[in-house]
């Protein structure tokens, strides 16, 4: 009886009692989800290998079992060599890096093969959805009737929404790439089963959303929902990524500044602000074109990401400048602590001499005192050999060779961090050469600032001949120049890149140094924002990277990056739900987002390709625009930035900018195939 009262009520009132207690239930998951991430177990140290002088060898019992033991090397300088007593070196060997050729033609065959499938039966599949949809429509309303109108198959629509099975398709074809269907070695139990829940979340969601969606009719409303749904399957397919990936155990940190809830609301604020412009420019532009039809799904798919993002990064760059003006920089005549320069090299014969020779060149426009240590990680070619007669020429400033059992670039970072004895540390690649005229200097007065932890000198490509070498111009210009430091003014950068960035050796030395695995530096970038410290961009100082100058090359190093970007997020995703999110939480939020945004881009390709596969060319003008109107959007930020980093004769180039980003995503797809179980090994 008094049921009957209730649903009187609310019939009368017209309040969906159903849809309210499902999204009761789906918040209450999410809530969960958050906490079981929380609550996960994390450790109180990096899992870097310290490295530090002891007066000899010791016994493993002095030593300890977590300890390794002293190992003897030579370190030479102009007055000589002589031998030192290191704890920990060689202790952590990089783990080598092979291909993934079978991850990736096996995930590229599935979602082949799946998709085509699902087109080909597309009806048939989704008849019985559509009648899943309807009983979830009549849940969502009671005690209302559900109001639907259209079906997902309806043939009224001219191009009928494809998103939901391409996202189907992906999701299934990496599960089969990636071991959660079979696998040797097997994935855990308890990730299968979660990413089979979040399959079947997903389906759920999705049936809830076309539910709610296909209430009301017309275009705008099937525009809407596909792109609610391409959204909605981003996120999904990245969750189900996580599910296979085997990363470091996430790492607990204590931050020693005060909240800066400031970051927050500018992220957030300027974030929305993105989102509605971009989208009312959008509207307006696919008004013009009259072609609402057609057009306005796919434009907001591919181009409303891109016009946020650069909404997004055009209003906190000048936010960013506007905070360095607000703390002006001290004069090198006031402020010139002492520097060591810490160059880690294996087999680097072939540059290590010019590199150190640039440096020396550099150290004498300093007015401080300058070291240069070269951490020589087991070289098998005469880079020792070279590196010590560089050292005996220097003209400007004090140096050394260390001789280091071969363990990985850590390593050798972590060796020559052991000697130095500057109060700022500079990084700098053993392939990378400072400018002669700018010098490192200018990155120096930002550790004025107590609340500074990191800076990154500008970088440029050494070399002008290639297609990787102008690719990785274009990139530069984008990503540094451009996005950089909008991104370290509202604390959400991620990285300072390791071949010529500059810390203080206190913290160095406080956190252990780097971790002996890929992207230590996006690690260390990420434990130093943690405590607190912001991190800065300098474009008065200048290096100039070597370049990988063919496709193979490229990719191990982009592999590379990729799994250490990964493994970065992986191990510092808490600080997103700590105390204080804005200590590097912003970045780990910010790359997500763009994480999901690359499956997005990726299936959004894949639909254009249906587009012009169904509609013939018909299609091919409507596509053709909205590719080049995405060009052009990128165009106009990369022709400044080349502009103002005086490569003019890049401006030709621009149009092949996407290649770089196809490329990227490729070899994100084979990183992906090399973090499986075996990877755990890494991190012990």
């Amino acid at each position: 009886m008094l049921l009957d009262s209730v649903e009187s009520v609310l019939r009368a009132l017209g309040v969906p009692l159903g849809g309210i207690l499902i999204g009761l239930a789906l918040g209450a998951g999410l809530f969960a989800t958050a906490d079981w991430l929380h609550r996960r177990p994390s450790r109180a140290i990096a899992g870097t290998v310290r490295i530090r002088i002891v007066p000899g060898p010791r016994s493993p019992t002095e030593t300890g079992a977590a300890t390794s033991p002293a190992a003897p090397v030579d370190v030479t300088s102009k007055n000589g060599t002589r031998t030192v007593f290191l704890e920990g070196a060689g202790a952590s060997p990089n783990a080598p890096l092979p291909r993934a050729r079978r991850f990736v033609l096996v995930l590229a065959a599935s979602f082949v093969v799946l998709s085509a499938l699902e087109l080909a039966f597309f009806s048939v599949l989704f008849l019985p959805y559509d009648h899943l949809v309807g009983y979830a429509g009549a849940a969502l309303f009671w005690p209302q009737a559900w109001p639907g109108v259209y079906a997902v198959n309806s043939v009224s629509q001219l191009v009928p929404d494809y998103i939901f099975p391409m996202y189907l398709a992906a999701m299934a074809a990496f599960s089969i790439a990636s071991g959660l269907l079979y696998r040797r070695p097997a994935l855990p139990t308890n990730r299968r089963a979660w990413a089979l829940g979040l399959l079947l979340l997903y389906v759920g969601v999705e049936v809830v959303l076309d539910a709610v969606f296909f209430t009301v009719p017309g275009q705008s409303v099937r525009n809407l929902a596909i792109v609610v749904r391409t959204m909605t399957g981003g996120v999904f397919l990245s969750g189900l990524v996580f599910c296979t990936l085997f990363l470091p155990t996430p790492y607990r940190v204590k931050a020693r500044y005060a909240r800066d809830t400031g970051a927050i609301v500018q992220f957030f604020g300027t974030g929305v602000l993105a989102i509605a412009f971009a989208a009312s420019a959008l509207v307006l532009v696919d008004r013009a074109l009259g072609d609402g039809a057609i057009l306005l799904p796919f434009t907001l798919l591919l181009l409303l990401p891109l016009v946020t993002l650069e909404t997004f990064i055009a209003l906190n760059r000048p936010l960013y400048f506007r905070q360095l003006r607000r703390r002006p920089l001290p004069a090198l005549t006031e402020y010139h602590p002492p520097v060591s320069i810490l160059v880690p090299a294996y087999n680097e014969e072939r540059w290590i001499a010019e590199a150190i020779h640039h440096a020396d060149v550099a150290a004498g426009k300093y007015p401080g005192s300058v070291e240069i240590i070269v951490g020589n990680d087991g070289s098998t070619d005469r880079t020792s050999e070279l590196a010590r007669a560089a050292i005996r020429s220097l003209e400007h400033c004090k140096g050394l060779v260390v001789d280091l059992p071969h363990a990985g670039k850590s390593n050798g970072l972590n060796g020559a961090l052991a000697l130095a004895s500057g109060e700022i540390v500079i990084r700098l690649d053993a392939d990378t050469f400072v400018s002669e005229r700018l010098g490192f200097a200018a990155v120096i007065p930002h550790f004025a600032d107590p609340e500074v932890g990191g800076v990154q000198g500008s970088i440029h490509p050494r070399q002008r001949k290639g297609w990787t070498r102008k690719l990785r111009a274009l990139e530069i210009a984008w990503g540094h120049y451009f996005q950089r430091p909008a991104v370290m003014g509202v604390r959400s950068g991620e990285v300072i890149d390791g071949l010529f960035s500059a810390f203080r050796r206190k913290d160095l030395v406080a956190l252990g140094g780097w971790v002996p695995w890929n992207g230590e530096d996006t690690e260390l970038s990420m434990r130093i924002q943690r405590l607190g410290y912001r991190v800065r961009m300098e474009f008065g100082a200048r290096a100039y990277e070597d370049v990988p100058e063919d496709y193979d090359a490229l990719r191990r190093q982009r592999v590379r990056w990729a799994r250490g970007i990964l493994m970065a997020n992986g191990q510092h995703y808490p600080s997103l739900l700590s105390t204080t999110p804005e200590f590097a939480g912003l970045g780990v939020l910010l790359w997500f987002l763009t994480f999901a945004r690359s499956g997005v881009r990726s299936l959004v390709y894949v639909f254009l390709v249906l587009l012009l596969l169904i509609l013939g060319v018909h299609a091919l003008v409507d596509v053709a625009f909205l590719l080049l109107l995405a060009l052009t959007i990128r165009a106009v930020p990369l022709a400044y930035f080349l502009v103002k980093m005086q490569r003019w004769d890049m401006l030709p180039w621009i149009p092949f900018f996407p290649i770089a980003s196809v490329l990227k995503q490729s070899f994100r797809f084979e990183a992906f195939g090399l973090m499986g179980p075996e990877a755990n090994h890494e991190y012990a």
